[in-house]
């Protein structure tokens, strides 16, 4: 599911950014030849909607979202992450669940290219949270300093700032602990 048209494919202007606040202090741009130089991974991992359906058994393909992380280290103060896709899309992580082994820029599912309707060229997975998560057509991340107020497409209209879909944690009003929460913009 998405929302708004499908961005034409142009593998030859493609790049991953990674900025904020970084551990060098400047951002760093990735093409594809740099992506696919990471090792290849595949991962089985269930696909969970806020709307309260799953999709089952899912088998990824793709490259560590930690490898990236590696190439391109936050700031020792990080423990956000603010991930940016095609036409504005954003979402809200905790560096731990990007950094997770299981979380992958997935290129593959079930063994077939995604397609750009699945999210080609890149498309984030975190098996653990909720799809709004893992945007389609990811182009990287910026990594965010304590008290900053970057917010994601849902976050900022009152979703959860985790998205734990095994805690069911969908909504901002869920939230049991009020330091686990970013406060929309709306409601300041």
């Amino acid at each position: 599911m998405h929302y708004g048209r499908v961005p034409q494919l142009r593998p030859d202007r493609w790049t991953f950014t990674v900025g904020g606040a970084t551990a060098s202090g400047s951002e760093q741009a990735f093409d594809m030849d740099a992506i696919h130089g990471l090792e290849f991974t595949e991962e089985l991992a269930d696909m969970h909607c806020a709307t309260r359906w799953s999709a089952l058994d899912l088998r990824w393909s793709g490259y560590r979202a930690a490898e990236m992380i590696e190439l391109a280290p936050p700031d020792p103060q990080v423990r956000e992450v603010l991930v940016f896709a095609e036409y504005g899309y954003a979402a809200n992580l905790r560096l731990d669940d990007l950094a997770s082994p299981r979380t992958l820029l997935a290129t593959h599912l079930d063994g077939e290219a995604l397609t750009a309707e699945r999210g080609a060229p890149l498309r984030l997975v975190v098996p653990h949270l909720y799809t709004w998560k893992g945007p389609k057509w990811v182009r990287g991340w910026n990594y965010l300093l304590p008290g900053a107020t970057d917010l994601g497409f849902w976050e900022e209209r009152g979703y959860h700032a985790h998205g734990d879909a095994w805690r069911q944690e969908r909504y901002a009003y869920q939230a049991d602990d009020a330091s686990d929460e970013i406060t929309p913009r709306s409601a300041r």
